[in-house]
Formats: structure tokens, sequence, C-alpha cells
């Protein structure tokens, strides 16, 4: 009962985070999310809804009636022999012990729903049919945020030391500049380390910090690419070219030269 009431007290401690993080993110057009982690209710008879359960769970063992300790006991073997049923009919797992780890995992006995407001309008779950109302924005919107929240979720677990890694392919393709200055924004609070591409977004925004850009080069059609490297410092976008600099972003002053030789001949051919 220890372990899981300290992981349900961590995960709604993370919930609350989330939620904070939610209603700051005001859209260009009026639009927030949030989040709510909600307790499901019992299935079978002898079953317990997960707030009732959760709250003995949470009480003193000690100060417990027998009548409580009753109905948790009811409730867990209520769940084991339905997972025993399901078991059988090889409608659930492999094992019967994985069949209980299952009945024992928490977060099975939540969901979680995700709602979304605009200014002047009241709070509405976010459906399908809501999402497909959304602009491509708006929808770009509504799947970052909680998608973001899911990794921090997850990152959260690891050591202090930890990077916070994500990688976005076609990073914020469709979402408008206000959006994605509020996007980096997040993953500043969140403190993620990224890595993204993008055919148009550089990510010199002034909520992010620092930053290293590369922008790949394939000049007058030549047979070869070549990487042209950046640095933001939160205020001012920097050309790397001295020897001091290029070595700093990882880059030998002998490999960019040898580059810069290669587009010149390039360039005199065409």
């Amino acid at each position: 009962g220890r372990i899981i009431r300290e992981r349900i007290g961590r995960a709604e401690q993370w919930v609350r985070r989330i939620r904070d993080l939610m209603a700051e993110r005001d859209t260009s057009s009026g639009l927030t999310f949030d989040l709510r982690w909600r307790p499901r209710t019992a299935e079978f008879e002898d079953e317990m809804d997960t707030k009732d359960l959760v709250d003995l769970l949470r009480a003193n063992p000690s100060l417990l009636k027998e009548e409580d300790m009753n109905r948790v006991v009811k409730h867990f073997r209520s769940r084991i022999d339905h997972a025993k049923e399901m078991l059988a009919e090889g409608r659930q797992g492999d094992t019967l012990h994985g069949a209980i780890k299952e009945v024992l995992d928490y977060r099975q006995w939540f969901s979680f729903t995700l709602y979304y407001n605009r200014r002047g309008e009241r709070e509405r779950e976010l459906t399908n049919n809501a999402f497909y109302k959304f602009s491509g924005g708006e929808k770009a919107m509504a799947m970052y945020i909680p998608l973001l929240s899911a990794a921090f979720s997850r990152y959260s677990e690891a050591r202090d030391d930890a990077p916070y890694v994500i990688s976005l392919d076609e990073a914020f393709a469709g979402v408008d500049e206000n959006n994605v200055r509020d996007m980096f924004d997040l993953l500043e609070k969140l403190g993620f380390d990224y890595i993204m591409n993008s055919a148009g977004l550089w990510g010199d925004y002034d909520t992010v910090s620092s930053l290293s850009i590369c922008e790949l080069v394939r000049p007058r059609n030549a047979s070869f690419v070549t990487c042209v490297r950046y640095r933001w410092d939160g205020r001012t976008r920097h050309l790397l070219e001295s020897p001091q600099e290029l070595e700093a972003a990882g880059e030998s002053a002998q490999e960019v030269r040898a580059v810069r030789d290669m587009v010149a001949a390039a360039a005199a051919e065409q």
C-alpha cells in the first residue's frame, strides 16, 4: 500500500505541474488546454470506486475499521478473480503473474481526459469531433502539449543529472510564429534537450536561452551538402566563422576550409 500511495502522490504532483504549464500556454487564438486525471468507477459489484479505494489506502492502517479492510480485500479479490477468468479465456496476458501485476497497476485505476477552452467560452472535453474542427495550428498545439507533457513525465523519474532528450521531425509544422515561440518556451521550462529539423524553423526566439543551429546548404545543385553553423545566445544569431568558434561548435578549421573549397569549386563550374 505504501508504494502505491507514493506513486499516486507523485502522479498527482505531476498532473498539477502539467496543468499549471498548460494554463500558461495561451495560444494566439485564445485557446488553452487542461488535463484531468480522473479516478475510474467500479466495474463490478464487489469492487470499489478508485476514489474510495485510494482514500482507504492513504489512511493510517492502524485506524482502519475491519469493514474497511474487508472492502479493500474484496475489491482486489474480485479484480484477481476477473483477471483469472480473462486469462482462461485468452483475453488478458499470458501468465497469472502478469494479470495480477496489471490489477495492481495504479495507472489503470485512473484515466486522463484533455479539455480545451476558448477565451469567452466554457470549457469542453477535447473529443475527436472537436479536434477535427480545429485549425491546422490548433491541432498541432493540441498534440504537442500533451506529447511534451508525457515525455516530461517519463523523464521526471530519471536521475537529476540525466539529459531530457527529445527529437522532432518537421518540428512545429503548421504552427504560427507566436505559438512556435510559446512552444519553445514550454521546452525551456520543462528542461528538455532537443534535436529538431525543419525546412524553415531557426529557433532563434527570445524564449530560447541558447541554441546550436546547423543550416544544410546545397549550392547550385552541387553533388554535396555542406553545413553552415550558427549560435543563438538568447539575443543574437551568430555565424560561426573563426577557428575558435568552429572548434567550440565541434568542427575543425581544416574541415570548414575543405568544405568552403568544395563550394567555391562547384560554383566555378556552374
